[in-house]
């Protein structure tokens, strides 16, 4: 299989190279390859481009330096001693050339120097401008332009349809499949899931199937069509190879526990999003179609606002800041990412004045009511944005333990749920406070897209369980969904390349994100990790000692004044 890309590499007449392949196959190997050769066979200028500097220094110790070192043929053309200014972990010397490791979230670094050989690595991790610099993939590939003999190589998983790099290369290539002879019938065919197949909950009885006579493949059968298999073009060429090929043609892993990985997560769309990336190669399309808000109301539910089901695991809230007031939602958490919205509210008050925030305050220190108890619980973790007056956010909140109330920022090109904290205060000399505020990126895209995913789930039967991430509504306004269905998804080409953005179809989208970011209070609780044999120990106690009175209302004259203003102002 790794042929037919090594031979396009030395071919004169291929300028680019694209790879999309699926985890553990082809590519690393197929750089430090590149790599090996331009060091021994033809020195030449290297430039190898990894998503961030730490990865490349990363990438420079644990996969070059082995390489360099444990071959026979490498070993001793870079000098070994790392003192040495020829040989430094993200610059090393050789005669006739240099390879040369770089970040692209570094702009400087990418436009440093002139060479023949670009290799970018992971391409879907690179954001989407080095800075001020613009698109880092464009500003390498300029790198290149006086030599005649350039090479340029892109290799990496797709990640969302739209958005992915890899996917768009390999576009524009001449677009290369790899045959597999059929043992049976002979015939060479591309390798498709949908030919995999077992019996219903028997992953580990699942044979790849011929599509021309339909006969299952055994394993041995498999491996041995693997290695009489054959690339073949399917555009015509124009100067750049591109290659792309899924798990199903890996001699390291058996069909059967590949379908075992589908099975585990064919129901959560978070899941499956990384099986199809990471299995089968193939771009994610995003199920972010906007639910119909109608739908969504009408199968509202009668149950009692501000109190706790009994089968909930966690409790969170999220905190949207708007100019004159804070909207936030309660939202209770069971098995399967079931959940239950218990409450929401609107604060009023312009968030840089402190009686909004004393509200909060109170808030935050709320007992709500459990479903069949005497006792009480605590909210478990807030997550607040701070997108909208920033500094008085941190402020306010910094009273607040940072293990219950946390500042988050949304950002739509981060692909997970949260980044991990950053220190937002400093003294004067720029040291950071012992006790400082912390923020936390947050994947805004991701997250609607998952809510979308789960909002257009039916409801069960009678009888039957609740679907994986189904969602619990009480007697809300319609103005509720309005907001909580309020973005879709667009495609926009930014810097050349086409974006999936979220784009308001309603003025109103406070519910959507409120709710986005009771579901990262949520993750932080631990919800995307916990094990069925696990949620009766990890199910928290209640909060107040029995024949404490416990209420939606909270106790402060004040407070129960405001509670006044949020039901005129909210949405049930």
């Amino acid at each position: 299989m790794a042929r037919g890309p090594m031979q396009a590499l030395t071919d004169p007449s291929i300028e680019k190279v694209t790879i999309m392949a699926p985890t553990q196959l082809l590519k690393t190997e197929y750089v430090l390859n590149i790599c090996g050769y331009f060091i021994h066979q033809d020195p030449s200028p290297i430039l190898v481009v990894q998503p961030t500097v730490d990865m490349a220094e990363t990438w420079s110790k644990d996969r070059l330096d082995p390489m360099l070192r444990d071959s026979p043929e490498l070993n001793g053309i870079i000098n070994e001693k790392k003192k040495e200014s020829g040989n430094k972990i993200l610059h090393k010397q050789f005669f006739g050339g240099h390879i040369t490791m770089v970040g692209a979230n570094a702009p400087g670094n990418l436009a440093m120097r002139p060479v023949r050989i670009v290799l970018f690595d992971e391409i879907d991790k690179y954001p989407a401008s080095a800075g001020k610099e613009g698109d880092p993939v464009k500003l390498a590939t300029e790198r290149t332009a006086t030599f005649w003999n350039r090479k340029i190589v892109h290799v990496c998983s797709p990640t969302i349809e739209g958005m992915s790099r890899i996917s768009q290369s390999y576009d524009e290539s001449d677009q290369r499949i790899f045959l597999n002879p059929c043992p049976h019938c002979e015939k060479a065919q591309e390798m498709q899931w949908e030919q995999v197949k077992w019996p219903d909950g028997e992953p580990i009885h699942a044979y790849y199937h011929c599509y021309e006579c339909g006969k299952a493949w055994t394993e041995r059968q498999r491996l041995r069509s693997i290695q009489l298999g054959t690339w073949e073009a399917t555009k015509p060429f124009n100067g750049h190879a591109g290659f792309k090929c899924s798990k199903l043609t890996s001699p390291w892993e058996p069909i059967s526990k590949i379908a075992k990985k589908y099975e585990e997560s064919k129901d959560k769309p978070e899941q499956l999003k990384v099986f199809i990336n990471t299995q089968l190669a193939r771009t994610y399309k995003e199920q972010a179609d906007v639910p119909d808000w109608h739908r969504l109301y009408e199968r509202r539910e009668d149950y009692k606002l501000n109190v706790i089901p009994k089968e909930a695991i966690f409790i969170t809230a999220g905190v949207d800041v708007q100019q004159d007031r804070l909207e936030l939602e309660i939202v209770a958490w069971g098995a399967n990412k079931q959940s239950w919205s218990i409450d929401y509210r609107v604060l009023q008050g312009r968030p840089q004045d402190e009686a909004v925030w004393e509200l909060f305050d109170q808030f935050v220190g709320e007992v709500f009511e459990v479903e069949g108890q005497r006792s009480g619980r605590h909210i478990d973790k807030i997550c607040v944005d701070s997108g909208y007056a920033t500094t008085d956010v941190y402020a306010f909140t910094a009273k607040h333990p940072r293990s219950k109330v946390i500042c988050t920022k949304g950002s739509d090109s981060f692909d997970q749920i949260i980044g991990m904290p950053k220190p937002v205060d400093y003294t004067k000399d720029g040291r950071r406070f012992s006790r400082a505020t912390q923020m936390r990126t947050i994947g805004s895209s991701f997250l609607k897209g998952e809510l979308y995913g789960w909002l257009k789930k039916d409801a069960p039967l009678d009888g039957e369980p609740d679907p994986y991430g189904f969602c619990h509504f009480p007697m809300y306004s319609e103005e509720y969904f309005k907001m909580l269905t309020a973005e879709e998804l667009q495609t926009k080409i930014v810097n050349g390349y086409p974006k999936r953005q979220w784009v308001k179809v309603r003025e109103r989208n406070e519910a959507l994100d409120c709710r986005a970011l009771a579901r990262v209070s949520a993750s932080i609780c631990g919800l995307d990790r916990i094990k069925k044999e696990r949620l009766e120990q990890v199910r928290p106690k209640v909060a107040a000692t029995e024949g404490t009175e416990t209420s939606s209302k909270i106790d402060a004259p004040a407070v129960k004044k405001n509670k006044t203003k949020r039901r005129e102002s909210s949405y049930l």
